[in-house]
């Protein structure tokens, strides 16, 4: 009988095990049913589309023969790649010129850096703060997780708390939302899709994030082509 009990108990802790892990993904599956379409898209984050044009002209770059390497040639190539987008064409126009120079210098940058480059922007104080920290906490996340949705629902959960965050300017709310849409698709896409012979070291995935902040102060053109530019001389 006191076999049978114990046996009783055993059963009963794996099957609370059980529930809550099911829970748990259950409760991952609500967050991206809520936020998203396709994944790894965010329908709630109304600035969505930079990550989109970002992820089809990636592919278009990579799946190409011409990857030249000075930051200069790469500028050139990819604005050509995104001017024969037609959703990117859609979009406001880049603005002031990108520099081969500022580019480099992004690109040498790693997620030490976080501070001193968010520290440096044009973002108010406190969405400095709130950025740069949760920048810092998705390298540890990336770093330790593998499962491209649970990456993707952390980037859905931090952009719940910036929409509509009353502290946040305008501007704000868009340069981050812009950000965190290439953030989100640029992660999912690293830890999603199998890598490319021809692909970048992701590892250092967070100099995108530095040229679309930079590049989103002026317009989302110009965060797409910033980020996607940074990223590939980042991995020269």
């Amino acid at each position: 009988m006191k076999n049978l009990y114990s046996c009783l108990l055993i059963l009963t802790f794996f099957a609370s095990c059980t529930n809550e892990e099911n829970s748990q993904q259950e409760t991952s599956s609500a967050i991206l049913m809520k936020g998203s379409g396709t994944l790894p898209s965010n329908n709630a984050n109304p600035h969505d589309n930079a990550g989109r044009i970002y992820d089809a002209i990636f592919d278009a770059y990579y799946d190409g023969s011409n990857r030249p390497k000075d930051a200069a040639s790469v500028i050139t190539q990819v604005e050509t790649l995104a001017n024969a987008n037609t959703s990117f064409v859609s979009l406001d126009a880049i603005g002031s010129p990108l520099e081969p120079e500022r580019i480099q210098y992004l690109a040498e940058k790693r997620s030490v850096d976080i501070g001193a480059i968010i520290g440096a922007s044009n973002l108010s104080p406190i969405a400095k703060t709130s950025f740069s920290n949760f920048l810092i906490t998705m390298v540890t996340l990336y770093e330790a997780e593998m499962d491209a949705a649970k990456i993707a629902n952390a980037v859905i959960k931090y952009e719940e708390t910036v929409i509509g965050n009353t502290l946040f300017s305008e501007k704000d709310e868009r340069v981050i939302l812009t950000s965190t849409s290439i953030l989100r698709f640029s992660a999912y896409r690293a830890k999603k899709k199998p890598k490319k012979n021809t692909d970048p070291d992701w590892l250092i995935w967070v100099t995108h994030v530095y040229g679309a902040e930079e590049g989103a102060e002026e317009n989302e053109a110009k965060a797409i082509v910033a980020a996607l530019v940074t990223g590939i001389v980042s991995n020269k």
